[in-house]
């Protein structure tokens, strides 16, 4: 009798300081692992603190035709040929069908207001920067700058206070209901989302397009991050130049991947590594 193979891969991944180099925003030393992927035909679904209209022209330069995810696991957008199996109403964002899973950016704004007024933090972040400004803060052209102001489930902070005053920040933000997440260079302010909220409808989408029920490969190096690394079949946790690995549960360690290199250069290594040794379909 015939060995079956090993399900169906997704890869599940975050950009900024994992797929794009943290300072240059560059993918060209993990472009043979992107075309290996495009050439097994496994999608390759961006989960990202990045907006929708950043993502447009990123989803082409990458070769990305899969269902994405945006603002830190905030909404998923799905594509024409990927089909959610949901019961609840979607909405519409930039012609795609759209997923909400946390609070909108008009709830984050007004909440931020009322900590300021009640507490004296006043965190800066992009709602209070112009395009110049962000342009300064990150190194971002003019374009992708306006992109990522266009904001509708997230506000990212760029914390200049102490860590006292960033836990004193975070229980008030609970108070809300809402959370703060650390990326690799901003704080976030969500709702009750994280990156980890996606990898069950998308299992369950491709898997009844597959007939067989996926694993996921799921690669980060923020603590924005960790949601979608814990629930992942394969965690792979990218070296950062800037920040120490995420901490993950003793649970999940034994089982995750750790780069050697940074950024693009370590995710273009571990997706190789992976597929080497996984009897693909």
């Amino acid at each position: 009798m015939a060995q079956l193979s090993q399900p169906p891969l997704l890869v599940v991944t975050d950009l900024d300081g994992t797929l794009l180099d943290h300072h240059s925003y560059d993918f060209a030393p993990a472009q043979p692992a992107l075309t290996r992927l495009k050439r097994l035909s496994i999608p390759l679904i961006l989960n990202t603190s990045k907006t929708a209209a950043e993502l447009a022209p990123l989803r082409e330069q990458l070769g990305s035709d899969a269902p994405f995810v945006v603002e830190n696991g905030a909404a998923l957008l799905w594509t024409d040929d990927v089909w959610p199996a949901c019961a609840e109403p979607l909405g519409a964002m930039m012609g795609h069908r759209m997923q909400p899973f946390g609070a909108t950016r008009a709830e984050i704004l007004s909440a931020l207001a009322q900590i300021q007024r009640d507490t004296g933090l006043n965190p800066e972040g992009f709602a209070d920067w112009d395009v110049p400004t962000l342009m300064r803060h990150t190194g971002l052209d003019a374009v992708s700058a306006q992109q990522a102001l266009e904001r509708h489930f997230s506000e990212p902070l760029l914390w200049q206070g102490s860590d006292p005053e960033l836990k004193k920040l975070a229980r008030a933000l609970r108070s809300y209901g809402l959370r703060l997440l650390r990326g690799g260079r901003f704080v976030h302010a969500v709702g009750n989302s994280d990156k980890g909220r996606c990898l069950a409808p998308l299992k369950r989408a491709y898997q009844r397009q597959w007939g067989r029920e996926p694993r996921v490969i799921a690669l980060g190096d923020g603590d924005n991050d960790v949601a979608m690394l814990e629930l992942a079949d394969h965690p792979v946790v990218v070296r950062s130049p800037v920040n120490p690995p995420p901490r993950l549960s003793a649970a999940c360690r034994p089982r995750a991947l750790y780069t050697e290199a940074c950024g693009p250069e370590g995710w273009n290594q571990a997706i190789h590594h992976l597929l080497d040794h996984y009897r693909l379909p």
